[in-house]
């Protein structure tokens, strides 16, 4: 395999450590760019002379200027352009297809499968690689570790859309709060627009359960100092990356009850599985003062975790299309530029 040098344009830690990390732990020679300042983007290039340009979901808004320059950059500087959907299935049409005709990209990757055809009528040559978990970052749960956190939350509030993601809410999150269980948030507006939180969910939460941004670095250190994680989802036929970093790092995940859940992992081996606030109280009930079915089932969901959706597999998986592409596009095989 052809080792890159890749130009990441993003400044999000999310995607840095995770697709980022995994492609250098591949090989690959990466390029960390986190402002959209062209002349700092241009003086990058000329430094590091990549060869493949890598951008990813909604990093900066549709109306950027830097946007509509792109396709001017990599022809410029002889880039191959990749570029990452991760807003694909819920906002393929108001997102990612409007950003495609602007950055006009050599290669996209989606992380929802039906929309790969999209792309490839556009004339764009699209690959499937969905989320998945950079285990560098998320080591399995030691059994014995202090465990602070009774019920644990990480992930913004996102209720400005009208998505599954305000039902996962009500099925797991909601229940709790009524009662008393030790609950502890983090995340992106929760502290910074409970009106929203109230309006949309009916309830109040408590300034004292919330613990506000998390780095991403420290996720896998709550996951593990915690009995049960909350794990929201986004829609029915998708999981979320937090799915499998929590599952990754062996802790016990409680999540709602999706088709995309249910065909990826096994409830009550790998997982629990919620389709209802009731249920969620009794499988807490169930589960909150068992340790050794907590981690079990805990370390089941790592293991399921490790042998299929990791970013090192499913990038190994792609990357000989990739290369195809480039080929066809005149780059060599021994990676000189």
């Amino acid at each position: 395999m052809s080792r890159r040098r890749i130009f990441f344009l993003d400044h999000r830690s999310i995607y840095l450590n995770s697709l980022g990390d995994s492609l250098s732990q591949m090989g690959h020679q990466l390029f960390y760019q986190s402002s959209w300042n062209m002349k700092e983007i241009e003086a990058g290039i000329r430094y590091f002379r990549p060869e493949i340009l890598l951008t990813v979901g909604c990093d900066a808004p549709l109306t950027a200027p830097t946007l509509a320059v792109l396709p001017e950059i990599a022809m410029k500087y002889r880039l191959f352009h990749i570029y990452w959907a991760t807003e694909d299935g819920l906002f393929h049409e108001g997102w990612s297809i409007p950003l495609i005709r602007k950055i006009k990209p050599d290669m996209v990757w989606t992380i929802h499968p039906a929309c790969v055809n999209s792309y490839r009528n556009m004339g764009i040559p699209a690959l499937y690689l969905n989320f998945a978990l950079n285990p560098r970052l998320f080591p399995a749960k030691p059994w014995g570790i202090e465990e602070t956190y009774e019920i644990s939350l990480v992930g913004t509030t996102h209720l400005h859309a009208p998505t599954f993601r305000m039902e996962s809410f009500k099925q797991l999150l909601v229940p709790l709060l009524g009662a008393g269980y030790d609950l502890h948030i983090w995340g992106y507006g929760w502290q910074e627009d409970p009106e929203s939180v109230t309006k949309h969910l009916g309830v109040s939460i408590p300034s004292h359960r919330l613990h506000g941004y998390l780095p991403y670095k420290e996720s896998a250190r709550v996951y593990h100092q915690s009995k049960i994680v909350l794990g929201i989802q986004n829609a029915t036929d998708q999981v979320s990356q937090r799915t499998y970093e929590i599952l990754g790092s062996g802790s016990l995940m409680l999540g709602s009850r999706t088709p995309a859940l249910e065909r990826l992992f096994k409830d009550g081996e790998e997982l629990l599985l919620s389709s209802s606030p009731d249920e969620t109280l009794r499988l807490i009930s169930r589960y909150l003062n068992q340790p050794e079915e907590r981690w079990g089932i805990g370390r089941n969901g790592h293991q399921a975790v490790l042998q299929k959706h990791t970013y090192g597999n499913h990038l190994r998986a792609i990357w000989p299309s990739v290369e195809n592409e480039m080929k066809k596009k005149g780059w060599a095989d021994d990676s000189s530029h």
